[in-house]
């Protein structure tokens, strides 16, 4: 992974396929790196799931980010605000995981999109 698109990009494709921990990995990946996430390009993608949770995961690390004690400064790319509600529903738990996650409301900015991640989604950082 040469930059934060495709890292992005790989992000997308491990929530996909459900591998929880490669994802994770890559979370820890760009922190690490420092990348600015408002300098995520906007996806060149047609199916609306990827870029439904590229800007899901975009608009999550900075909320994260931002948050005590990283306190970083992180700004969402204006293009995540476009990007509309599925018109199918999402979940990125594993299917015969999702009746452990039934009652649970999920995470806000994943919500507003129709995808379902539960409300502590990446809050290990």
């Amino acid at each position: 992974m040469e930059n934060l698109d495709a890292t992005l990009d790989q992000m997308v494709d491990h929530i996909l396929n459900y591998n929880e921990i490669e994802f994770l990995d890559l979370v820890q990946f760009i922190w690490r790196r420092g990348w600015a996430l408002e300098n995520a390009e906007p996806p060149h993608d047609e199916l609306e799931l990827r870029c439904a949770l590229k800007a899901c995961l975009i608009e999550r690390m900075a909320e994260i980010w931002n948050a005590p004690p990283k306190n970083s400064n992180e700004v969402i790319p204006a293009w995540c605000l476009k990007i509309p509600a599925l018109s199918n529903s999402f979940s990125v738990i594993k299917p015969e995981e999702q009746s452990l996650w039934e009652g649970e409301s999920g995470n806000d900015i994943f919500r507003k999109r129709n995808i379902f991640a539960p409300s502590e989604f990446m809050f290990f950082l």
